[in-house]
């Protein structure tokens, strides 16, 4: 796989964005990478129009959590193909069956995988 073109992880929300009291009224995502120090992103719940306190610190908790969903879903979606092979070279119905689902899982793990990395 080439070199990412987001920013590594890992992210993290820091503690101050947490807190309803933070006068800047947003999460940030912050990466602590090789490549240096920033934010990732931001979530906003400035206006009664937007989410929640709770609801933008939980949509920033998850799109910190991306870097980690993402290594596990390549790790994932391979050992599925292995799994595949493995089950394919039996050659009976039933390894055939698991075989199938296993190329199934890891073709829409694969979609995922390209959607976010594309």
């Amino acid at each position: 796989m080439s070199e990412p073109k987001f920013t590594p992880g890992p992210w993290s929300v820091p503690h101050f964005a947490r807190e309803e009291s933070c006068a800047c009224d947003c999460a940030y995502i912050f990466s602590d990478s090789q490549r240096g120090f920033g934010s990732v992103a931001t979530v906003s719940w400035q206006s009664e129009e937007h989410e929640s306190h709770e609801t933008c610190i939980a949509n920033a908790r998850l799109i910190a959590g991306s870097p980690d969903l993402l290594a596990d879903l390549i790790t994932a979606a391979s050992t599925l193909r292995r799994y595949e092979q493995s089950h394919r070279a039996k050659g009976t119905e039933e390894s055939t069956a698991k075989a199938e689902v296993n190329a199934e899982l890891a073709t829409r793990f694969e979609a995922t995988i390209r959607k976010a990395t594309a």
